[in-house]
């Protein structure tokens, strides 16, 4: 009596494991997934590398928000056209500053990049930017729309790179030659 109890929670522990772990197939989905909101991600940098505005605010929901990084106005700015108006202002300002004259304008290396999916349909994409004045933060959130990965919302925020003594290390202090802010202050390839 007692093996036969054994026997059927062993079976039942064993069926309730095939049922409710992932199967092999269900990891490359995942897989996938974070690849595509990553894409995305890129898309959205390699647009603003060359300061394409079409493909660049394509990139963003209709309904998304910003928090721009100082020296921007510090309001949130809600909606497409809204956003659209101040990343003109950005993109006049790099292009002004450049020393290329054509695309790309300046170069955006992601450090750190994390894609962290929430459900199905949205994920969190944060990374660094770097150059040699600050580090810039930044977080995206993104929602599939149909079968697309749109900026919901894009939050960016810069510290200054602490001075430190050559016996000091920080996390991830490799710098990437060329990294910028929204607005570069000088501009390198």
């Amino acid at each position: 009596m007692f093996m036969t109890r054994v026997a059927i929670a062993a079976s039942f522990a064993l069926l309730t494991l095939a049922t409710a772990a992932p199967t092999g197939s269900a990891f490359p989905n995942r897989l996938d997934e974070r690849q595509s909101v990553e894409e995305a991600a890129l898309r959205f940098l390699r647009a603003f590398e060359n300061l394409d505005m079409p493909s660049f605010i394509s990139c963003f929901a209709q309904d998304a928000t910003v928090f721009f990084p100082v020296p921007e106005p510090p309001q949130r700015f809600d909606g497409k056209a809204a956003i659209r108006r101040q990343f003109d202002q950005v993109f006049t300002a790099i292009r002004k500053t450049s020393i290329n004259s054509g695309p790309p304008y300046h170069r955006l290396n992601p450090e750190n990049l994390a894609v962290q999916l929430v459900g199905t349909n949205a994920a969190i994409v944060s990374f660094h930017l770097r150059n040699s004045e600050r580090i810039g933060r930044r977080t995206l959130i993104l929602e599939r729309v149909g079968g697309a990965w749109l900026i919901v919302h894009l939050h960016a925020s810069n510290v200054p790179i602490p001075l430190q003594s050559p016996q000091q290390t920080t996390p991830n202090a490799a710098a990437s030659p060329g990294s910028r802010g929204l607005r570069p202050t000088t501009n390198s390839r």
